[in-house]
């Protein structure tokens, strides 16, 4: 079943011309928006509960109690999908876009925060959204906005813009799709104001930079004006960038080559001059990196931006950063075996993908041994260790360990 329709089907919603069962007053229409409904998709448990309530409420409407006689004759029996929700019934003196736990002396901006601790902290103020690092975004008042597309280009290019409810702010997902919006989208929007479901209408704009946008949601008997997160709308375009590294190919020792160094060239665009922002910070058109530690990929950020106030992201390509040196055995012929000098610990990447799954080293002027991935190899003039199927995929790196100079390969 379509989550987002589940409150209409046990409610009796019917699509485009449906009324409430019990009671009097204003047609209530739900919107066919997908995305002005999607916070409805993991409302399941609160319609249960609205339904239950819906029962306890019909029994003391006389039309309503007279119309399912026969099921509170045998409440044993499927409960009618049609009962009506207890806050849609038109008698009951409630505002039909309130649930039952919405009524009375509730203050819809008076939050209650029961994530800090066992008991809860009455918060009175509606603090702005935290922008911080975190990967679990905090959303505070009634919800938050942004928008579903960013950057987009000037005149050419549109978004919508979404709100995003917070259901631990007292309502329900029903009361939040029965709420009203009102957009207001800045300087140099089409339209500039909107008044659809919580999601608007496409959006274009006529002016480069950073557009604003915000959203007033009356629901209960209350509002709120939420601001919205920045859109980035460009103007002029920038083509051709292209970013790596200097001087380095595919790997690079720390130990003996700790700064690497990437440079952006090949930028045009009709608004000059450009600006260069790498990891965060503005700079020129090279940047460089000091490492301390291996990691198996790098690659710094860049953010390209004109005096047409465009900004866009230009890939860098990677480095692999090694302790050591590294070797690479291409193929299993004599050709692609490689040469360890002495004891010691060597980064080896398998450039094939190996069928026998053995790496195999051959002393030099003696028996060696050593490990391979912590996998022991016993002393010998020819000795060997087993790859996994991780190791053998054309690409993988191992760590050797030999005591002494070697030839090795794998198979």
């Amino acid at each position: 079943m379509n989550k987002k329709l589940i409150a209409g089907i046990l409610f009796a919603v019917v699509a485009g011309a449906s009324f409430w069962a019990c009671g009097e007053g204003d047609v209530s229409k739900w919107n066919s928006d997908d995305e002005a409904l999607g916070f409805l998709v993991s409302a399941e448990e609160e319609a249960e509960a609205l339904k239950k309530e819906g029962l306890d409420s019909c029994l003391k409407d006389d039309y309503c109690k007279s119309k399912y006689a026969e099921y509170f004759a045998n409440p044993n029996g499927d409960t009618p999908d049609d009962i009506p929700s207890s806050n849609d019934n038109g008698n009951s003196g409630t505002n039909p876009g309130q649930s039952s736990s919405s009524i009375g002396n509730h203050n819809p901006f008076d939050i209650v925060d029961e994530t800090s601790s066992s008991s809860a902290a009455r918060i009175d103020d509606n603090p702005p959204i935290d922008q911080s690092s975190s990967s679990v975004e905090v959303i505070t008042g009634l919800g938050k906005c942004e928008p579903v597309t960013t950057p987009i280009e000037k005149n050419t290019g549109s978004t919508k813009w979404t709100f995003t409810p917070n259901l631990n702010a007292g309502y329900t997902a029903i009361d939040f799709a029965k709420a009203t919006y009102a957009w207001n989208f800045g300087a140099g929007a089409t339209p500039a104001t909107d008044g659809t479901p919580s999601t608007s209408a496409a959006v274009s704009y006529a002016n480069s930079g950073t557009a604003t946008a915000s959203v007033t949601v009356t629901i209960g008997g209350g509002s709120e004006t939420i601001q919205c997160k920045p859109l980035q709308v460009n103007g002029d375009p920038i083509t051709g960038c292209k970013c790596a590294p200097v001087g380095v190919t595919g790997s690079v020792d720390y130990t003996t080559t700790p700064d690497v160094a990437w440079s952006v060239t090949g930028c045009t665009s009709a608004s000059m001059p450009l600006t260069y922002n790498w990891n965060g910070a503005d700079g020129a058109e090279t940047f460089t990196n000091s490492f301390t530690a291996a990691t198996a990929s790098y690659a710094p950020t860049l953010k390209v931006g004109n005096a047409d106030n465009t900004v866009i992201d230009v890939p860098c390509s990677a480095v692999k950063v090694t302790e050591g040196a590294e070797y690479t055995i291409k193929n299993n012929t004599d050709a692609g075996k490689i040469s360890l000098p002495g004891e010691g610990t060597y980064n080896v990447v398998i450039a094939f993908a190996c069928q026998n799954k053995t790496f195999f080293c051959n002393g030099v002027g003696g028996p060696v041994g050593g490990s391979v991935n912590d996998v022991p190899m016993k002393s010998d003039w020819y000795t060997t260790a087993a790859l996994t199927d991780a190791d053998c995929t054309g690409s993988a790196s191992v760590s050797v360990t030999v005591t002494g100079p070697a030839t090795c390969g794998a198979q």
